[in-house]
This record gives structure tokens, sequence and C-alpha cells, in this order.
């Protein structure tokens, strides 16, 4: 644990050598500077102030406001440099964790919460930046201080000294004890503010839900379980903590009252001066900074660790191999589709698929139809690789999409579905997401396709309108034909539509359907409807049932069988 600790450290710190080594060395020398002080007041109240103001006190009142002067500036850069690294670090640290979560599997996104995502990408390296700040910066000061100081407590009058160090190792044991519990309370409190934070971001998401149900009272209900396990979790954070900063506060004056009465002897007794009575307490002032410092700093590492190991517990997790550099980078051909021996189920779910097969010709619609639940969406996400199977092969004009990259595969592979997304930007920005490189007339030629031209341009800024939040400010039938054009644009050998037209109302799906017959010529298009009349023309329609092709056949044919599909036709006709 703890190389694993010091590996973790070390790559982070590696990358900014120079920040680090000014830190440590600027600490270093506050610390010397901070020493310098009390020797000097001593200086002057044993040797200089006996002989009313002459030029060596004026010249060492100097040399202490220099030191001050100096001791400003140096903290002053340390802070900014140290404060920046570590700022560095949190967003490198940030790029890579978000990274790796781009490339995990379709799979990790449907047990992840997304509040907790949030919590550990922001508020838990926020807290790492600022541990690595405090590593450099306030270990060297606290260890030079504490270190130089107590020596310099023996040499003034040892007696005292090794009185004042034994209570100092007691309360050394009892932070070490606290300690412990402080790392366990402050986990616990970040998996806590991530189940907030998904439980919040989730009732946001869903808000016109939550009021279309009036539903806004079991809302707040859940926001404050969520909310009071968090502030019992806090509570107890903030016993430790109070125990931490109030028993350094009563410690410190326990030593001072025990310094007085002491020192006070060994004066009485002419073991000590005054003079270096006003100095041990100067000392123990400086000695007891960086106990105050080290509390601090054992706050912020248990803070800044549970952090740590949030993001370790992320990083650890595989990533997908669908990116593997000895996949290929590309699909030839006119996109035929083969479906071997597929076996597939999802986890701790009995399998949907079992020793599935179905050839698709290049060029070819298949409609696929079914009741909900019968594997029809999923077996257009095998198709992209969303899912590892269990068993069986997929293939692409014979190749298994096993081999091919798949952000190659997918970029072959068009998928507009029932629910339409839209980032909150420009209609311009996301019409041409996954085409960056798109030219305006090309971005107004998919919109004509898609029949969404006529109503972009009646909008007050046309292709710069801000859709808001998921779209929001845009109807579903717009919101669809946003989507479409993308699909347009996109250009892809295969298109799968699945339940693509059924937000839509009648008027607005003859407009969609026209502008998907165009988009279909020359392409292998499978389409998934609940909506019979969206498959009417296909080349084929199957009928999928619990993982299996039940029916297949033209549209009159499977009317004729009066089978299944007859009856979705008659049911959906009545």
């Amino acid at each position: 644990m703890v190389k694993d600790r010091l590996n973790f450290f070390t790559r982070c710190y590696s990358s900014h050598a120079k920040a680090f080594a000014f830190v440590a060395g600027g600490s270093l020398l506050c610390a010397g500077l901070g020493l310098l002080s009390p020797m000097l007041i001593r200086q002057v109240m044993d040797e200089l102030l006996p002989h009313g103001i002459s030029q060596e006190m004026i010249l060492t009142a100097g040399a202490l406001l220099a030191i001050y002067a100096a001791s400003y500036w140096l903290n002053y850069k340390v802070e900014v440099v140290g404060r920046g690294m570590g700022a560095k670090i949190e967003f490198t640290m940030r790029k890579k964790l978000f990274r790796h979560l781009l490339r995990m599997g379709y799979s990790f996104y449907d047990n992840a919460q997304s509040g907790q995502l949030l919590s550990r990408l922001v508020n838990d390296i926020s807290e790492v930046g600022q541990l690595m700040f405090a590593i450099p910066h306030l270990f060297v000061t606290c260890s030079i201080t504490l270190l130089g100081s107590t020596a310099l407590l023996f040499w003034l009058n040892w007696q005292l000294a090794l009185i004042v160090t034994t209570l100092l190792l007691f309360k050394v044991v009892a932070t070490i004890k606290l300690n412990g519990d402080m790392k366990r309370t402050f986990m616990r409190a970040r998996e806590n503010t991530g189940d907030l934070s998904g439980q919040i971001a989730e009732s946001l998401q869903g808000i016109r839900l939550v009021k279309i149900f009036s539903c806004e009272d079991r809302e707040l209900d859940k926001m404050l379980r969520a909310g009071e396990n968090l502030l019992s979790v806090q509570e107890n954070s903030f016993r430790n903590v109070g125990k931490l900063h109030g028993g350094v506060d009563f410690f410190s004056n326990v030593l001072n009252l025990v310094i007085i009465v002491v020192g006070g002897a060994l004066i009485t007794f002419g073991l000590m001066t005054i003079s270096d009575l006003v100095a041990f307490l100067l000392y123990m002032m400086l000695c007891m900074r960086p106990v105050f410092q080290l509390m601090m700093l054992t706050e912020v590492y248990q803070r800044g660790m549970a952090g740590v190991e949030r993001y370790r517990e992320l990083m650890d997790l595989p990533e997908s191999s669908e990116r593997s550099a000895d996949r290929v980078t590309n699909l030839d051909g006119a996109q035929s589709i083969e479906f071997s021996h597929v076996s597939f189920g999802y986890e701790n779910n009995p399998p949907l698929f079992r020793d599935f097969n179905l050839s698709i010709a290049a060029g070819e619609h298949v409609g696929i139809v079914g009741m909900t639940g019968g594997g029809k969406t999923t077996l257009c996400e095998l198709l992209m690789g969303m899912y590892d199977l269990d068993g069986g092969t997929i293939s692409i004009d014979g190749r298994d999409i096993k081999t091919v990259r798949t952000d190659s595969l997918r970029r072959e592979i068009g998928m507009i579905q029932q629910d339409t997304f839209l980032f909150s930007a420009s209609i311009r920005d996301n019409i041409a997401y996954g085409r960056e490189d798109a030219t305006d007339a090309e971005i107004v030629e998919a919109a004509r396709l898609a029949e969404a031209h006529e109503f972009i341009c009646d909008l007050p800024n046309g292709y710069d309108t801000f859709v808001g939040e998921r779209g929001v400010k845009l109807s579903g039938g717009q919101k669809q034909r946003i989507a479409i054009a993308r699909m347009f644009l996109r250009n892809p050998k295969i298109l799968i539509l699945d339940e693509a037209t059924s937000a839509l109302d009648n008027e607005t799906e003859r407009q969609i359907q026209r502008a998907m017959q165009k988009l279909s010529e020359n392409r292998t298009t499978i389409t998934v409807a609940h909506r019979l009349a969206t498959v009417r023309n296909s080349n084929r329609i199957l009928v999928l049932e619990h993982g299996n092709i039940t029916e297949e056949g033209s549209h009159e044919n499977l009317m004729a069988r009066r089978g299944v599909y007859y009856n979705l036709s008659t049911n959906a006709a009545a």
C-alpha cells in the first residue's frame, strides 16, 4: 500500500519537477529564516537592550525586518508556484480519468451512477490537487521548524525541553489514533456525496416528468434521505475534526502554562534567564505552529487520499479493448451482415440470445418487429459492438467485428434512436457532431434531406439557434429531424433505425419517411419498429420473440400467414 502510494505521488510530481523543487526549497528557506528570529530577539534582550538604543540594536532590528520581508516574499512565491502545481496535477488527473471513462465499455454505464462519476471527476480530484501542494510545502516546513525549534529548546534549557517534548509525544500518539477514524469518515463522506449528486442530477434531468406527475414532494424526499445520510457521516467527520483542532488549542494552552510555571521556578533557582524563557516561549510557539500545520496536513491528507483511492478504483478498471492497436481500422465492401451462432445475455440475467443466426445481404432493407423485450434493440447494439458476445460471431463482409477498431466500425454504422439526444449547443453544432470538418453547405444540405431546413430557417437565429439542455427548446419531431440530418451528414454504409419515427405525428412521420427512403438508398438498412407501417416496404420483415426469429418474409407473405405479424398489424390498426 505504502509503495503504491509513493509510486503514485512520484508519477504525479515527475512532470512538475522544477515546481516541486522550488516549493520544497522555498519552504526549507522559510523554515530556516523563521528559526533565526527568536535567537535575534534573545540577543536583543540579553545583550543589547540593557545598554539602551545603539547602532548594533538598530542593525539587529533591520536584520529582523529583512528576515520578515524575505519570508513574506518566499511564502508568496511558494504559494503561487505550489498551488499552480497542484492545479496542473489536478487537471492532468481529471483529463486521464475522463479519457478513461470515455474508453470504458458500454456495459460499464449500465451499472454506473452518473452522480458518483461526476463527484469523482470534480470533488475528489479537487481534494487531491490541494494535497499535492500541501505535501512538499507543509511537510518540509513542519519538519524543519519542528526539528530545529526542538533542538534549540534543548539548547536553551534541556530540563524544560524534556518535559515539553514528553507531552508532545503523548499528543502525537493520540493524533495517530484519531487519524484512522478521520480516514474512514472522509471516505464514507465521499461516497455519500456522490449518491447525493446522483440523486439531484437524476431529479433535475427528469424534471418535466416530475412536473407532469406532480411528484415534487417525492423527489424532495429522495434528496432529503440522501442528504441525511451524508449529514450523518459529516457529523461524525466534524466531531473528529473538532477533536483534532480543539485538542491542539487545549494542548497549546497547557504547554504555555507548563512553560511559565516550570520556567518561573527555574528562573527562581537561577537555572534560566528571563531572555532564555522569552526565547523558549517563542521557539515553543514556532514548535506548535508545525503541530497545527501537521494537524491541517493530516486532514488534507485524509481527504486527498480518499480522493486518490476513489480515483484509482476507476482507473484500475479495464478499458474496453475496442480501440486495440491490433484491430483493423477500416471496413470496405458492400456491407453484408452475418450473425453466426450468437449467444448473449446481460450481466446477472438469463441469456437473451442462444445460438442466434441471421444473414442480411448487402443493400437489403430488413424490418424487425416484435413485442417489447424481444431483443430488437439489443441485436442492433450487438452489431455496433456495444457489448461483448458470450459466444458466436458477428461479421460484416466476412470480417469478424471483434477484429475491427470500434470507432472505425461505428463510422460505417449509423443508428437513429427514438430517444434523441442533443447537446447544449447550436443546431449547426448538433448536426455536425461526428463530422467536425463539415462545411456549412454540407450541413444545410443534410438538413434539407432530413426535411429540417425549413423549420430551422424559421427559428430566430437559424442554424445558430441554441437548443438548450438535451434540446429542450425544440419539439420531439424537430429533435428527431436534427438527428436524421446528423446521420445524412455522417453518411454511413449501414443504417439502423430504432423506433426512429415513433415519436412523430402523422404528417411529420410522412416527411421523415420520405427522407428515410432517400437515406436508405444503396445502404444496408435495419429498421426496428412498433408502428408496422414503418417496415411495410422492407425487403424482408423479421418477427423477433425472446431472442428468436419466429416469422420472416415480406409484408404480404406475413399477413397471409395470419400469425404473430398479422396479429400485431391487426392490433395496431384497431
